[in-house]
Order: C-alpha cells, then sequence, then structure tokens
C-alpha cells in the first residue's frame, strides 16, 4: 500500500567501499608504499588502506543512486589503475599466494598520533588473529533513507519519539532483520568457493583439495563468511556478544568489550622492542574489532568513538558488509545486485521488529555458517525458531516477498531495474548454475585452472577494461585535490603531535 512516506524511498542515499589487494605481475602481495599520489591514506576521503599497506580501499561519497554510486566506484578504481606502476588489483575476496604472515605488510600511516594508533591497532589485529585473516578483502554497501522520509514515516508509525531516536530504532530493526536474513547475501553473490593452500598455511583443515594448490567446498558460496573467514573466532568465550536490540544496548555491549581485559591477549606484551604490539590488551582494542556482517553508523563527521557518536547524534546510515568481491565483474559488484541488496534493506524495515534472543543470535551465527561452507547442497537446511527448513524453500518465500517491494519501488520511482534484479534472483534459483560460486568452480574445472590461475586470468581482463575507462574529468579533478588536501591534513597531524604523548593521546581517545 502507498503512503505518504513512499515517494520520500527515492531520495535515499547509497555508499559502496571496496577493497582490494596490490599485486605485481607474478600475483604476490606488493611489498610497495601505497603510491603517493594517491595522497595520504590516514587523511584520503576516497582512496585509502585498510589492514595492509597493500590493501587499498576505495571509498566512494553517498551518491543519490545505486547507478550513480557503482560509476563512482567504477571511476575510482580507474584512476587507481592509470597511476599504479606495474600493480594489479587483486580481484578476490580471499587472498592471492601469502607466503605466511611475514609477507603481510601492516599499513603505515605516518608519525602523528592518530596515524601510529592506526598501526597499532593493526599490529594487535596480526598479533591476535594472524596477519593473514587480514588481507581478505571485500565491498561494503552503505545506505541511509533521507530525512523527509524518516520524519513521514514517523507519523505514519504515529511514534511520539523524537526523530534522533525513532531514526535509530528503526535502523536497529534493520540491522537485525539484515543478520537475520543475511545468509540470503552469501547464498546468491557469495564468490569464495575456494581459497588458495598457502591462506591457511599448513594448518589442518576439513576443507577438500581442489588440486594441488586450491582447497575448495563442493557447495560453498562464501568460505569468506565461514569458519576460516573474518571474525572474532575466540568469541564465545571471550564473551564478545554484541546486543542489536537497541541502540543502547548496542552501545553498551561495545563499551564493555573495549574496556574488559583479556587474559589471552594480556600475553602479547603491549610494548616490546620500542613499539607498541597492540593499543591495549582487552577482548577487543577498539570498537571496530567487532567483526559483523551488518553495523549501525554514525554521522562521519562526528569525531567522537562510534559508541559515544552513535549514543550522542542516532544511527545515520548502516553498513553492510558481507559481499565478496564479485572475480567475475571488473568493479566487484555489479547494479542488479546493489538494487537487490536496496529492496532487502526496505524489507528489513518493514517485517519485522521482534528482537533477537541469544537462542536466535546462535541461529543466526550457524545459519550463515551453513549456507557459507555449503548453501549450493540441495538437501542444505536452516533453522527457524528451532525447526530446519530447507533452504530453497525459504528462499523462495523471500525473494516472492522481495519481489512486491521491487514492483512497488518500480512505480515510485519508474525506474525498472527494481524489477530486473529480482528477475536475475530468480534465475538464479531456477538453476543453481547460475550462482556465482557455482560459476566459478565450474570454470576452474573446465580449464584445470587453480583458484590463483583462475584470478590471473580475470586480473588481465580487468586491468584493460579500468586502463580504457574513460574516467570523467570532474572525478579526476576532486580525486586530485583529494591527494593534495589529505597531505597537507596528514602534516598538520604530524606537527600537532609534537604537543602530546602518544600515551596521551590514547588516553584521550577512550575518554572522548
Amino acid at each position: 500500500s502507498t503512503h505518504s512516506c513512499s515517494s520520500f524511498l527515492k531520495n535515499s542515499k547509497v555508499g559502496l567501499e571496496k577493497e582490494s589487494l596490490r599485486v605485481n605481475k607474478n600475483g604476490t602481495i606488493s611489498h610497495k608504499m601505497h603510491p603517493e599520489i594517491f595522497g595520504a591514506p590516514l587523511t584520503n576521503k576516497y582512496i585509502t588502506t585498510d589492514y595492509s599497506e597493500a590493501l587499498l580501499e576505495i571509498v566512494t561519497p553517498a551518491c543519490n543512486s545505486n547507478t550513480e554510486t557503482l560509476k563512482y566506484l567504477e571511476n575510482i578504481i580507474s584512476f587507481v589503475y592509470k597511476n599504479l606502476d606495474n600493480e594489479y588489483l587483486w580481484p578476490a575476496s580471499m587472498p592471492c599466494i601469502i607466503a605466511g604472515d611475514t609477507s603481510v605488510p601492516v599499513a603505515y600511516y605516518g608519525m602523528s598520533n592518530p596515524g601510529k594508533m592506526k598501526t597499532t591497532y593493526r599490529r594487535g589485529l596480526g598479533y591476535r588473529y594472524g596477519r593473514i585473516m587480514q588481507v581478505i578483502s571485500g565491498i561494503h554497501y552503505n545506505y541511509s533513507f533521507s530525512d523527509m522520509f524518516w520524519k513521514e514515516y514517523l507519523h505514519f508509525k504515529n511514534s511520539k519519539k523524537l526523530l534522533k531516536d525513532f531514526k535509530s530504532e528503526q535502523y536497529m530493526i534493520i540491522c537485525r532483520n539484515l543478520l537475520r536474513n543475511g545468509w540470503i547475501i552469501p547464498y546468491l553473490f557469495g564468490c569464495s568457493p575456494a581459497v588458495c593452500k598457502s591462506y591457511l598455511a599448513g594448518k589442518a583443515t576439513t576443507l577438500e583439495s581442489f588440486d594441488e594448490y586450491t582447497y575448495y567446498e563442493k557447495y560453498a558460496t562464501s568460505l569468506r563468511m565461514g569458519d576460516i573467514g573474518y571474525q572474532n573466532n575466540k568469541e564465545e568465550n571471550m564473551g564478545v556478544n554484541i546486543d542489536y536490540n537497541s541502540i543502547e544496548k548496542y552501545a553498551k555491549s561495545l563499551e564493555k568489550a573495549i574496556n574488559e581485559p583479556s587474559k589471552d591477549y594480556k600475553k602479547i606484551d603491549e610494548h616490546l622492542d620500542g613499539y607498541y604490539k597492540q593499543i591495549n590488551a582487552n577482548v577487543l582494542q577498539i570498537e571496530n574489532e567487532y567483526y559483523s556482517s551488518v553495523r549501525p553508523k554514525p554521522d562521519p563527521s562526528n569525531n567522537q568513538r562510534p559508541s559515544k557518536a552513535l549514543l550522542q547524534n542516532g544511527v545515520h546510515y548502516i553498513e553492510l558488509r558481507s559481499i565478496d568481491n564479485n572475480i567475475n565483474m571488473n568493479s566487484g559488484i555489479d547494479i542488479y545486485q546493489m538494487y537487490f541488496i536496496e529492496l532487502l534493506i526496505i524489507h528489513s524495515l518493514i517485517t519485522s521488529e521482534d528482537k533477537i534472543s541469544k537462542k536466535e543470535l546462535k541461529e543466526i551465527k550457524k545459519n550463515l555458517i551453513r549456507v557459507a561452507h555449503n548453501g549450493r547442497s540441495k538437501e542444505a537446511k536452516l533453522i527457524v525458531n528451532g525447526k530446519e527448513e530447507l533452504l530453497l524453500k525459504i528462499m523462495k518465500k523471500k525473494i516472492n516477498e522481495l519481489k512486491k517491494i521491487g514492483n512497488f519501488m518500480h512505480i515510485i520511482t519508474k525506474d525498472i531495474q527494481y524489477v530486473n534484479c529480482i528477475n536475475k534472483q530468480e534465475y538464479k534459483l531456477k538453476n543453481d548454475a547460475n550462482l556465482p560460486s557455482s560459476i566459478i568452480l565450474k570454470k576452474m574445472t573446465k580449464k584445470k585452472l587453480s583458484f590463483f590461475e583462475f584470478c590471473m586470468e580475470n586480473i588481465l581482463k580487468q586491468k584493460k577494461y579500468f586502463l580504457n575507462y574513460k574516467i570523467e574529468e570532474c572525478i579526476i579533478k576532486k580525486l586530485k585535490k583529494e591527494a593534495i588536501i589529505s597531505i597537507t591534513k596528514k602534516i598538520n597531524l604530524e606537527n600537532n603531535t609534537k604537543n602530546e604523548t602518544y600515551e596521551n593521546y590514547i588516553k584521550k581517545y577512550f575518554l572522548n
């Protein structure tokens, strides 16, 4: 049914963040510093680095549509490619050939206190979880509804809350439903059914051998989202249980984790040989250490820690973090997937306001692991309210619900892609050979390629595509200008640092 707020659904904002490893021409991780032409990663808002110096992160601004956002992403990737010296961007989420932990350089952000803190935090992650796990890459989809929409929706829901609190409440509802239905993303879009054996560095594993160089699982969709991927692996006994049932509970449970000392991490000396090995020995060094597929995010202009900023100003947008880089796509993601995710977010707003119980949280985690490792099996089952149900049956039901929203969005916006994106997914349901995880294993089998060789084949195509891509002049100007501004900002931070010790800066960070 249409009501006055629905017309404002077309005013939403979309952003993407894409991580990719820089590799040299033989496909091993680059040991060159982050290229100077991209400015300072500490302060550049479009091109930065994540865990490793070689893990490039591309960030689009918040755009007015999926189409505009994807275009912006492609423009930045092209700019990067045109300025890389004999290097490539690794096309997969699971990393290239890695010669153990020491071959992964930790990102460097200069000598300012914020820069040193960023490096210390990453060093800590390396000691805690191993560096190899930190060079898995992915794509994050950021989304916010407009204030016009929220004002009308508040009215429609007869809520007596302040707009800021209403927005936070509703964004947390979206987060909970995205967690519940989070398995849909790896099922439909997962693109890491195989992994280079070097990733596991000789550790025992239940994965099967695909060939001499590759592990895989026959029905896997996204090993990145599974047991071997990103996780706070000691979570259960270390008590990182983040509560999504309200913004207050979310912030409070994060606060608890960053203030709670950990016996295990105490064993990593805080500093050794004149440098810090981690920011502290707590369960989480900082809030961002908590790996989750969905995060409520504060206003980026607020300089406080995330949990403080969320409590003070509320949730500004949400970040969906479970998207694999699709090896078969030049930019790692395509327009249909973006439209589909938008529909899933709208669906998450209107389906259920239920809280997540401890029991359900366990089910959510189990479902994600099942789909990641075994989602394409015809027998794959999920747990819903304590009962096992066939994945395909649930998937069909969800697609039908999303189809209704897609048709509705098509009517409001006149944009046919809302309908097309559902048709594309129905096509995968009719025949799971059309799932990206399936396509990859089929191509690898047919051409007798290892996972590494398959990625290398695609890397050449992608480089060619982006070298020939015509960048918009205005975007080139913005990127060049940002590079210069970012260097100035970094130098200013380094000059300010002379007035404050690193220890003091850290103390203040946690008080802030």
